[in-house]
């Protein structure tokens, strides 16, 4: 996605300094660090989101068949992703 809109942060010179460093160690900006910890850190499903759809899987009534058929469709998938390469 791209990214369209900015945000001005001020950090010490101490703070914005580890940043650079362990950027530079990562080979990325310190911007992709800091959006990465924002997305670790506030952008994740909460426990609510996560239980929900917990509980939409669990209630699904979906047949799989028993577990050799199941062993068996993998098998042919991948043999044929494999063909497909």
């Amino acid at each position: 996605m791209p990214l369209t809109k900015r945000v001005e942060l001020l950090l010490d010179p101490a703070q914005y300094a580890l940043l650079e460093e362990m950027a530079r160690a990562r080979k990325e900006s310190v911007g992709a660090l800091i959006r990465r910890a924002v997305t670790r850190e506030y952008l994740q499903p909460t426990r609510e989101q996560k239980r929900a759809a917990l509980q939409r899987l669990l209630a699904q009534n979906t047949d799989l068949g028993t577990w050799e058929e199941a062993k068996r469709d993998i098998s042919r998938e991948v043999v044929k992703e494999l063909e497909a390469s």
